[in-house]
C-alpha cells in the first residue's frame, strides 16, 4: 500500500510553461492537486444530483466517497508528464529538472503525455488495491479516463503493460528514479485527499462523466491567468499549496459560470407574459405533477399544431421534471440556427424574469455562428490571449442582456455546460459520435431537462444519432421533452424505447410489446420503469376545441414562367399568374399570406414580381427571406418577420413573406477592397498578427452560405487576402469583390457565371 508521509519532495518537474519568455514552468505536482481541488468544487457547485448519483451507484460507493476518489483520479490525470519525453519539451523548464532525474533518463519514448499516464498508473493504482485484470476492473478503466483526458479514449494493450511491470523492463519512460517519483505524487494526491476508498467497479456511464469532470477541471486549472501568479516564487510544499489552491478553487469556478443558481420560480403569466394558460397548458401544470411524482426522470412527448404553445408547455414541464429528476437547467435544441437565434431570445426573457437579484443565470447560444448574434457584444466578444483549454489548443432585449454568458462560456466547445443553453441539435448529437471531447458534452446534457423542437424534423441519419442520445440521457436519469406538431406515432414510439433502453429498467420483450402512442393533441409522460399517462381526456377536448378552425386546401395546377421581359401579361396557367390571382384579395382586402419557394432563384423572381405588380412597400407590406442575405442583413429580415407575425407581433395590415460561406465586398477604382460601396470601411487587417473580435465579426456578418458548386469556376482572385489565411473563420471565405464604377457596383463575373449581392433581393445568380 502506498503512503505519503510528505518527505523527499522532488517538485522540479515541471506540468505547465507560459508563453512568454524568460519561460516561466510551474511545477506538476502544484498542477496535478488543482486539478484535484477544483474536481471537489465542481462536484459541489456544478454538477446536478442526478449527476452526482450516477456517478457514485456507478462505483458502488456513497456520494461523499465518490467525490473523493473522482478528485483522485483527476489529480493523476498528468502523471504522464513526469516522463524524459515530455520534460524535455521546453529546454528552459527541463533545466530546473533535479540532476537525480535528469541523470536516469535512458532511453527517450516520445509517447504522448496523456498515452503515458494510462500506461504509468496502472502499477501505483495496482498498489493501491485497484482490480486491473480484465479490462472492465477500476483500475483499468480509471486508466483510461486519464488517457482520455485530452478528449479521445486511448487504445489499451493490458496484457503486454502487465508483462512489462512484471519483467521491469526499461519502457523508455524514465528509469527507477522516475517510477519512484510517480510513485510517490500518486501518494500525496492519495494522502493529501484523505486516503479516498477503493471502489470495486465502474461503469461506463459513470466512467463518462468522470471523463468529462476530469477534461473541464484541466481546463480550469490549465488557464495562465490561474498558475502564473504561484510559479517562479518562493518554493514551497505540497500540502501548503493544497490549503492555498483550496481557497482559490471556489473563484475559479464561479467566474468560469460554471456555479449552478437557483430561479425564483414566478406564475406562467409573470414568466411567460401570456393572461393565462391554455388547456394543453394547464394541463401539464395541474397533471404532469403526479404522473411524475416518485418516479424521478422520463421523457414527455407533446404533440400540437403550430402555435398551440409547445414552448411554454415545454419550460413549465421543465420545472415539475427537474425537481422530480434531480436535474438543474435546460439545454433547447432545434433544426436551425434561424429557429435556435428566436428560441434563444424567449429562453434568456423566461430566465432573465426568475433570475433571483443575488445569483446571475447564464443562457448560451450553441451553434457553428452564435458568436455573430447580436445579443453579444463586441466588446463581451473579445477573447483573453492566455486562456488556454488544453495543452494542444488555444484557446438586449427581453432579459437576453441578463443572461449574458460570461467569456469563459463562449469558447470552443463549452457553451452547453451552462446551466441553460440554446442552440441546434447537432451540438449535441456530438455527444454521441467518435469525435473529440465528446465526454464533455454529455457531462454537459446530462445534468439538465433535455428538449428537443420539432422533433419529426430530422432525417433518417439523425433520427438514429438522437435515439443513441436518448439512450445516454436515459442511463443519467435525465428527463427529455419532444416536441412536435407532425410527429409520426412510429417515430414517437422508437424515440420514447431508446430512452428506456438507456435507462435499463425494462427488460428488452417487455419494452416491444409496450405501446407508447400520444394523443393529438396533447401529451404523453413515460417514467423510467415504462409506466405512461396522457393528458386528460377532458383537457384534450377543451384544446382541440379551443384551436378547432376551418382549413380549405385549393390545388391548382400551374406552368413554371418566367416573366415577359416586355412586361406582356402572363398566361392564365402560369405559376406567377396564379400567385397573383390568389393574393389579390389580400392585398386589396388586407391579411397575410407566406410565399414558398424551391429555390432562391424563384425566391428572388417571385418577390419582385409581386412587388411591381402590387406596388407594395419593400421591408414592410412585402419581405424577401432566403439563405443568401448576408448575415447582419439575416438576422434584421428574420427579426422583422417574427416581430410582425410572431405569437405577440403587430400583425400588420398586409404583409408577403419565403424563407461555402461568401463574403460580398467592393473593388474600388483607387485598388483598395471595402465591406461597403462607398468604400468607407476597408478589409480589416491583423494588428501585432491578431485580429480584433469586433473586425472579424464585421466580416463574417457580412458573409452568407452558398453551394460551392455554383463557384467551381473560381480563381485565385476570389481566394481571401493572404494575410486572413492563418485565421480559422477568414481563411476560408469565397471573396465577391465588385467593382465599383462611379456609384455603381457592377456584377462579378466567375466563368460563365455573374453575380451581383443586391441591397434587396441578395445575392441574385445570373447565368449567360
Amino acid at each position: 500500500m502506498l503512503e505519503w508521509d510528505g518527505c523527499g519532495e522532488d517538485v522540479s518537474p515541471w506540468g505547465k510553461a507560459g508563453t512568454q519568455r524568460p519561460v516561466t514552468a510551474y511545477p506538476l505536482l502544484f498542477h496535478l492537486l488543482d486539478t484535484a481541488i477544483v474536481v471537489q468544487e465542481l462536484w459541489d457547485r456544478f454538477l446536478a444530483s442526478n449527476q452526482r448519483a450516477c456517478i457514485a451507484a456507478g462505483l458502488g460507493i456513497s456520494e461523499a466517497e465518490a467525490r473523493v476518489v473522482v478528485a483522485f483520479w483527476a489529480g493523476l490525470h498528468d502523471l504522464g508528464k513526469l516522463t524524459p519525453g515530455f520534460q524535455q519539451c521546453v529546454a528552459e523548464a527541463y533545466t530546473g529538472l533535479s540532476k537525480v532525474l535528469r541523470d536516469d533518463v535512458g532511453e527517450v519514448d516520445g509517447m504522448r503525455h496523456d498515452r503515458a499516464s494510462m500506461h504509468t498508473v496502472l502499477g501505483p493504482l495496482s498498489d493501491l488495491g485497484y482490480a486491473a485484470d480484465a479490462n472492465k476492473d477500476p483500475g483499468v478503466r480509471a486508466a483510461q479516463i486519464l488517457g482520455g483526458h485530452h478528449g479521445r479514449f486511448q487504445p489499451m494493450d493490458l496484457a503486454r503493460l502487465q508483462q512489462l511491470a512484471r519483467s521491469g523492463v526499461d519502457d523508455g519512460l524514465g528509469g527507477a528514479q522516475w517510477r519512484q517519483l510517480r510513485k510517490d505524487y500518486v501518494g500525496a494526491v492519495h494522502g493529501l485527499l484523505g486516503v479516498p476508498v477503493v471502489p470495486q467497479r465502474m461503469t461506463a456511464p459513470s466512467a463518462v462523466l468522470i471523463t468529462g469532470l476530469v477534461i473541464l477541471a484541466d481546463w480550469l486549472v490549465s488557464q495562465e491567468h490561474y498558475w502564473r501568479p504561484w510559479a517562479g516564487g518562493q518554493m514551497i510544499g505540497a500540502a501548503e499549496h493544497f490549503a492555498r489552491a483550496c481557497v482559490a478553487a471556489p473563484g475559479l469556478v464561479a467566474d468560469a459560470g460554471l456555479v449552478r443558481v437557483g430561479l425564483s420560480r414566478k406564475g406562467f403569466t409573470q414568466v411567460h407574459g401570456i393572461e393565462r394558460p391554455n388547456p394543453l397548458q394547464a394541463s401539464i401544470m395541474e397533471e404532469l405533477p403526479e404522473a411524475v411524482a416518485g418516479s424521478g426522470a422520463g421523457i414527455l412527448v407533446v404533440t400540437a399544431a403550430t402555435g398551440d404553445g409547445k414552448t411554454e408547455t415545454a419550460l413549465e414541464a421543465e420545472r415539475i421534471l427537474a425537481q422530480a429528476a434531480g436535474t438543474s437547467g435546460l439545454c433547447f435544441v432545434l433544426p436551425t440556427m434561424a429557429t435556435s437565434d428566436e428560441m434563444y431570445k424567449r429562453v434568456a426573457a423566461v430566465v432573465a424574469a426568475q433570475m433571483r437579484p443575488d445569483a446571475g443565470a447564464a443562457v448560451t447560444l450553441t451553434h457553428s455562428m452564435a458568436w455573430l448574434n447580436t445579443a453579444y457584444s463586441d466588446e463581451d466578444l473579445a477573447v483573453a490571449g492566455d486562456d488556454v483549454v488544453s495543452d494542444e489548443e488555444s484557446t438586449p432585449d427581453g432579459g437576453v442582456r441578463a443572461t449574458l454568458p460570461g467569456r469563459w462560456l463562449r469558447g470552443a466547445k463549452r457553451p452547453l455546460l451552462a446551466q441553460f443553453a440554446v442552440g441546434t441539435i447537432d451540438q449535441s448529437l456530438l455527444g454521441v459520435l467518435p469525435v473529440r471531447h465528446n465526454a464533455l458534452r454529455l457531462l454537459a446534457l446530462s445534468g439538465k431537462t433535455f428538449v428537443v423542437d420539432e422533433a419529426h424534423a430530422y432525417d433518417p441519419y439523425m433520427q438514429v444519432l438522437l435515439c443513441r442520445l436518448l439512450q445516454w440521457l436515459g442511463s443519467y436519469n435525465c428527463p427529455v421533452v419532444l416536441l412536435s406538431a407532425t410527429l409520426p406515432s412510429s417515430v414517437g414510439e422508437r424515440l420514447v424505447r431508446a430512452y428506456l433502453e438507456g435507462g435499463k429498467q425494462v427488460g428488452t420483450t417487455a419494452l416491444g410489446q409496450m405501446p407508447f402512442r400520444p394523443p393529438y393533441p396533447g401529451w404523453l409522460f413515460v417514467n423510467a420503469s415504462g409506466r405512461s399517462t396522457a393528458i386528460s381526456q377532458r383537457r384534450q377536448e377543451e384544446q382541440s376545441a379551443e384551436r378547432r378552425y376551418r382549413l380549405r386546401v385549393d390545388v391548382r395546377l400551374v406552368r413554371h414562367l418566367p416573366e415577359p421581359r416586355d412586361g406582356g401579361a402572363l398566361p392564365g396557367d402560369a405559376r406567377l399568374a396564379v400567385l397573383e390571382e390568389v393574393l389579390d384579395p389580400l392585398v386589396a382586402g388586407g391579411g397575410c399570406a407566406a410565399v414558398v419557394c424551391t429555390t432562391v432563384a424563384d425566391a428572388q423572381e417571385t418577390y419582385a414580381f409581386l412587388r411591381h405588380r402590387f406596388a407594395l412597400k419593400a421591408g414592410e407590406e412585402i419581405v424577401l427571406l432566403h439563405a443568401r442575405f448576408p448575415g447582419d442583413q439575416r438576422e434584421q429580415v428574420t427579426r422583422t418577420v417574427v416581430e410582425a407575425l410572431g405569437r405577440i407581433g403587430r400583425r400588420p395590415e398586409r404583409m408577403v413573406v419565403e424563407s461555402v460561406r461568401v463574403l460580398g465586398c467592393y473593388q474600388q477604382l483607387d485598388g483598395r477592397t471595402t465591406l461597403d460601396p462607398r468604400g468607407e470601411h476597408p478589409l480589416p487587417q491583423p494588428k501585432a498578427g491578431r485580429f480584433s473580435a469586433a473586425d472579424v465579426r464585421a466580416v463574417m456578418r457580412r458573409t452568407l452560405p452558398v453551394r460551392a458548386g455554383l463557384f467551381k469556376a473560381r480563381t485565385a482572385e476570389q481566394d481571401a487576402p493572404v494575410s486572413w489565411r492563418d485565421h480559422p473563420l477568414l481563411s476560408d471565405l469565397l471573396l465577391l469583390a465588385h467593382p465599383v464604377v462611379g456609384s455603381k457596383a457592377e456584377g462579378v463575373r466567375i466563368g460563365a457565371a455573374v453575380f451581383r449581392l443586391d441591397p434587396e433581393l441578395g445575392l441574385v445568380h445570373l447565368r449567360d
